[in-house]
């Protein structure tokens, strides 16, 4: 089987003070038709641009430079990137971007793909929800674009279905809420529910668990585990906490310094067969887990 996503020699590069800096250097990997990726590493390892590259996100200059994105969607292959060419100059050693250009040509190509066979959950779902719209109203916008045919009257009902299904307390009453009336782990419950409730090929999880307290960040894990096993959606789960990644993905990368360092299964890693990149070991120690032998 094809897989869903396919992301080859990514490079991103931001211009700073102190010259221009490659923040993701040559990354690769791929994820298969239902299968939960998980991608690790602490804070600068780089996971979160590789994402928000698949997702056409990256903000400052130059951004992505090199590489292939390669989405499928059935018989067909959309390459993210395959325009990235015809807007980069070389002269000499010295490559340079035209930004404006290329910014206009990724939304142009990304705007048909979010929500449908893309979409993503972030770390903080204060910012991703509209604060002057109900929770049920921005679920039934997810769902009228799934099911343009449904009336306002069932898009409600299964506004408050997606609510339930995200184990909130008093679905019926949220669906009248505003964001700022929920809490941080309730919030992050709705936007996962206006996420999956769109039924997109690709979820990409960055951080979700990130700012919320121990009970509730275990509790927004084991909802992804649940709705997982009951969707089967393809899914991206970006974190540096080494257990929560194990316990909900069937394949792991690490990166550290803009790299991939390591490529493992999930159930290798939990259960310390194998040898291991240095880094990944040290990650596994840290958080008692077996580390394996040394590569």
């Amino acid at each position: 089987m094809s897989p869903l996503l396919s992301v080859e020699d990514l490079v991103i590069e931001f211009d700073t003070a102190r010259g221009r800096r490659r923040v993701v250097d040559r990354v690769s990997f791929d994820l298969a038709p239902g299968e939960v990726l998980g991608i690790l590493g602490e804070s600068g390892s780089g996971k979160t641009m590789t994402t928000m590259a698949v997702l056409g996100l990256v903000a400052g200059e130059p951004g992505v430079m090199g590489g292939s994105i390669t989405l499928r969607d059935g018989d067909d292959e959309i390459g993210l990137l395959s325009d990235l060419e015809q807007v980069i100059s070389r002269k000499g050693k010295r490559v340079s971007k035209n930004c404006r250009k290329w910014r206009r040509m990724v939304h142009a190509r990304m705007r048909p793909l979010w929500g449908r066979m893309m979409t993503a959950v972030f770390q903080n779902p204060r910012h991703s929800l509209d604060p002057l719209m109900t929770v049920g109203a921005q679920v039934e916008e997810s769902i009228a674009l799934a099911l343009p045919d449904l009336t306002a009257a069932q898009r409600g009902e299964k506004a408050v279905d997606w609510l339930d299904r995200v184990q909130m307390n008093e679905p019926g009453r949220v669906h009248g809420s505003y964001p700022h009336e929920l809490s941080g782990g309730m919030c992050q419950r709705a936007m996962i529910a206006v996420a999956l409730a769109r039924r997109p090929k690709l979820l990409i999880a960055d951080e979700p668990t990130t700012g919320l307290d121990t009970t509730v960040r275990a509790e927004i894990v084991e909802l992804f585990r649940a709705l997982l096993e009951e969707e089967r959606r393809s899914m991206m789960y970006i974190s540096h906490d080494i257990r929560e990644v194990l316990y909900l993905a069937d394949r792991v990368i690490v990166m550290k310094g803009g790299r991939v360092v390591e490529t493992e299964t999930a159930e290798n890693l939990r259960l310390g067969r194998g040898q291991r990149a240095d880094y990944t070991a040290m990650l596994l120690s840290a958080a008692d887990l077996p580390s394996g032998a040394a590569a």
